[in-house]
This record gives C-alpha cells, structure tokens and sequence, in this order.
C-alpha cells in the first residue's frame, strides 16, 4: 500500500485524519518511481494506492497510474469517489484493476452530513459513468467495491447498500466500523453501543436476503471482537509506505495517535522498520520486520479487546507492549479482530 497524498478535499466526520497532526505531503515522482523499482526488485505483485489523504487529488495521478500498469503491477485505487466524472475514462483505459469507492450514505442529506464537503449526486454520475463506459467498452475492469463505514447516523442506511451496488455497477460491499478517537464527534462510535450494533445485525439479516436477488459479494465486519483474528496486511504479505518513504507494517501503526474503543482510549505510537530512500525493501522485510511478521501470521499475542480485565490493564493503553512481552503490540487492532476493513 502507497500513500502518495496526505491530503484530501474532503472533511469527513469520521475520518481518523483528525485524530492527528498531519502534514501536508505530496509524493514526489522521483520516490514513487523509486518505490516502484523496489516493489518491482522485491517481487510485489499488487500496489494499493490508499493512505491518510485522497491520492486522486495528488496532480500526477493520471501518469502515476500509468507507472503502475507499465511495470506490471495488479492496481487497487482507494478514493472518496469525487473525481471519477474526470477520470472514468483513463480508469478503463489504463485497466486499473480494483477501484475501492467509499460510500457511507445513500441520502443525499445524510452523506454530506457525514462526508463534509462531498457531493453524492457527483459521486453517482462518476459510477454511473464508469459502468455505461464498461458496458459500452465491453471491459470487465476496473472492479467496483465499495467500503461503507458504519456509524450510529448511517447504521439504517446499511441494508439499502445492495440496491444502489446493483444500479451504479458495484460488485462488492465491505461494512466496516467507524473507529473512535479522543477529541472526535462524540456518541458516534456503533461498536460500543449495544443498541447500535443489534441495529447493525439486523440490517446484515435485511441485507443477505437480498444476496441472491443483487450477487453482490458483502464483506462483513465482527460484531464483536471476538480471539479469532487475522491481520489483513501480514495475510496478505503487504506493507505501508508512506508519503515521505517511511515504510511501516501497516496503515494504522503509520502515524502516532489514539483510538477509544469501549471507553478506551489507547496511544498508537508509528512503528517505522525504515525508509525506502535509504533501505532496499526486500532487506526490511527479512529484518526490522520478519519477528512481527511471524507473530501476526500464527496471532502468537493476546486478545485485548474482549479479554475481561482490558479496563484495568495499564498495557493496553498503548501498542508499545503487551502481556505477552510483544514489543510493539497489535493485540487490540480493530484490523486485526475483523471490526475494520482494510482495501487490500
């Protein structure tokens, strides 16, 4: 995954942009040239463009995609959706392979309440662009998925998500949870919320009765934590590289700042293995990475969200270390435990 914009032209209410101070970064096309020569040297198949801003505002879009597919590469784009009017065409073009759209709303009153400064009636003209040019194209790519983040104002929005899949072109949905932050929009967080998250399963159950009817795939999140967990970056042998070359484990453990989950607030310090201008990649994934590695693989740590004593415990305040001894900590990920989606 390749963030090569830290900026994003739009303010949404849930975004965990705000729970840090973020610099403005532009990725410049000497490094993600160079990240591709070593993504390309160390055997990368798939390059997901995605990361703490919208990489479609960053200027050279067009011609960094271009980069992508002349190496070869399987390419993901992760976008808010406000530029596909313009660059529908080029996505077919290019045969950009995966296109993630986030769609949190389908009330055009309730989704520029939620992502402020976003237009859906835009958004729906550039997917309903994007599937006429495929029809008319006959082209199977890019693959339209859609991640729906699930708060307490969208969670009755939930179950209509398979009918506008179905009319806008979209093959799949991922429902995911909105993660809470100290200093966020109070009372919005669903997953601490016994009567938000019945709401949520209830909307499931609407929602798979229409499986059949719409064949979209539904991607669904835990309801709870639960000590089954898989981590979606080590599964799929992927890692974060951020916009100034930081190379980092993952998107959450990129950047310092805190979550509260349950009524927990907890301290994510960045966890960066090194820098891609002055280290090979192959080289950090065999060293400052292979010991977490292996314990993500086999989840050899403990479970912080549903153990009982995760509110009494000065551990699980921060992913500095657990009770296992891991230094640094992913017991208490929301990625980890199936609560949050990531687009790889």
């Amino acid at each position: 995954m390749v963030e090569i914009s830290t900026e994003c032209n739009y303010n949404c209410v849930h975004c965990f942009r705000n729970a840090t101070a973020l610099r403005g970064c532009i990725m410049s096309s000497d490094l993600f040239s160079h990240v591709l020569e070593e993504a390309s040297n160390s055997g990368v198949k798939k390059i997901v463009l995605s990361g703490w801003g919208e990489p479609t505002v960053h200027p050279n879009i067009l011609k960094m995609l271009k980069e992508l597919k002349d190496y070869g590469f399987h390419v993901a784009l992760n976008t808010n959706g406000s530029k596909l009017l313009e660059l529908a065409e080029h996505l077919i073009k290019l045969e950009i392979d995966e296109l993630f759209v986030s769609i949190d709303a389908f009330d055009v009153k309730l989704y520029s309440q939620i992502r402020r400064m976003g237009d859906f009636s835009l958004l729906s003209k550039g997917l309903e662009k994007l599937r006429n040019l495929k029809l008319q194209n006959g082209s199977t790519k890019p693959e339209i998925k859609s991640i729906f983040t699930v708060n307490k104002l969208n969670v009755n929005e939930v179950s209509k998500a398979l009918h506008y899949a179905k009319a806008f072109g979209v093959h799949e949905i991922a429902f995911s949870y909105y993660i809470g932050y100290p200093g966020g929009p109070r009372g919005l967080e669903c997953l601490s919320s016994d009567e938000c998250r019945d709401k949520l399963k209830e909307e499931l159950e609407k929602a798979a009765l229409k499986y059949f009817e719409t064949g979209i795939r539904v991607v669904q999140p835990s309801i709870m934590p639960t000590t089954m967990r898989k981590c979606p970056f080590a599964s799929n042998r992927a890692l974060f590289i951020r916009c100034d070359g930081a190379v980092t484990p993952c998107i959450y453990y990129s950047r310092t700042w805190s979550t509260e989950l349950f009524g927990v607030e907890r301290k994510i310090g960045e966890v960066v293995l090194g820098n891609i201008r002055e280290n090979k990649l192959m080289d950090l994934w065999r060293s400052s990475y292979s010991r977490m590695f292996f314990r993500l693989s086999f989840t050899n740590m403990p479970s912080c969200l549903d153990c009982t004593l995760q509110n009494y415990c000065n551990l699980t305040l921060s992913n500095e270390a657990d009770c296992w001894g891991n230094k640094p900590s992913c017991a208490h990920c929301p990625y980890l435990h199936y609560l949050s989606y990531c687009p790889l």
